[in-house]
């Protein structure tokens, strides 16, 4: 009887051992693969870079779907936008309406190099990208300079927008 207990010990112990050891991964999946791209606002008066904060409502759609990213925000100084998962461009429209409900918008073309990232066996890739040029329109808009063209999981300023000054 005893060896009968000992033997039942041991199995239970050595199953708990088992599912223990399997349950544990020392990585942790992201909870979200979606990476973001980061968009500081400016303006350059006199050779003078300043960064600013955008007045007017805005509001950031994706061109073609009209999917919102970013619904009537106002007074701030950047916005983190999702990025395309596999789209070798992406179109934002950026609409800005102004305090007598004047609307004006600008698109902002962003050209990228998709690149699949596995973090784990465990977890589903990612996907980073690489940007290799950035168009627009001038309505607002007067530049956008690429600071950090990377845009994965670190976040950190990846476009500067300049706007035309006065506006």
């Amino acid at each position: 009887m005893i060896n009968r207990i000992k033997s039942i010990l041991l199995s239970t112990s050595l199953c708990s051992l088992l599912f223990s050891m399997a349950s544990c991964d020392s990585f942790d999946c992201p909870i979200n693969n979606v990476v973001y791209g980061t968009y500081g606002f400016y303006v350059n008066e006199n050779g003078v870079e300043s960064a600013v904060n955008v007045l007017d409502t805005l509001t950031v759609v994706t061109a073609g779907s009209d999917s919102i990213l970013v619904n009537r925000i106002q007074d701030v100084g950047s916005v983190e936008l999702p990025v395309s998962y596999s789209a070798t461009t992406d179109t934002l429209v950026f609409r800005f309406t102004d305090i007598n409900g004047l609307m004006r918008e600008d698109s902002v073309f962003i050209d990228k190099e998709n690149t699949p990232h596995y973090e784990s066996p465990d977890c589903p890739a990612s996907m980073f990208h690489y940007v290799t040029a950035v168009r627009h329109t001038n309505i607002l808009i007067e530049s956008i300079s690429i600071v950090n063209p990377n845009i994965d999981y670190n976040v950190s300023e990846n476009f500067k927008i300049f706007f035309h000054s006065g506006n």
